[in-house]
């Protein structure tokens, strides 16, 4: 029995030896865009946790930590496939938890249909990107979603990209 077991572990170990798994606190996985990105959003999650669940109405606020000040646009893609962005340019500090949106501004995110799982990701720049440049209107899928941010974050100079997930009920 402790033959097969160390067998085994050897043969999962010699498998997952090509593999690298990056995963950051509160994230689903560090995300590759297919651009240089620096280490710059140490902490990205809903305030109740990396996969909480928000009913329809209920206020949802995220936490981030950026090592450094600059701006976070957040896109989704909900659980039909649809990609969309409910916040650009939103000012973080660095060095410090910021909650998005902050106490002093003048909106709230609430959960809204469709119910399911939702990924949620924070694109970090250097300087405020260029609202007309990109849209996420129309977007569908995972692969689109991916490169509607990498064509917004190609101007910046410093960039970073977190993700995150909820559950809608």
């Amino acid at each position: 029995m402790k033959a097969r077991l160390f067998v085994s572990t050897i043969f999962a170990a010699l498998i997952l030896s090509g593999c690298t798994i990056y995963l950051r606190p509160g994230v689903s996985g560090r995300i590759s865009i297919g651009i240089e990105l620096h280490d710059i959003i140490a902490v990205f999650e809903p305030s109740k946790g990396a996969g909480a669940t928000y009913f329809i109405g209920e206020p949802v606020v995220f936490r981030i930590f950026a090592n450094q000040s600059g701006y976070i646009t957040l896109s989704a893609i909900d659980p039909d496939g649809r990609v969309y962005t409910f916040a650009r340019n939103m000012a973080v500090v660095g060095g410090m938890v910021n909650a998005l949106p902050g106490p002093s501004d003048r909106f709230v995110f609430l959960a809204d249909r469709p119910t399911g799982f939702h990924r949620i990701r924070a694109s970090f720049t250097d300087r405020p990107t260029d609202t007309g440049r990109v849209t996420y209107v129309g977007r569908r899928g995972d692969g689109e979603w991916t490169s509607t941010i990498t064509v917004e974050l190609n101007a910046a100079t410093v960039r970073d990209v977190s993700e995150t997930n909820l559950f809608i009920q």
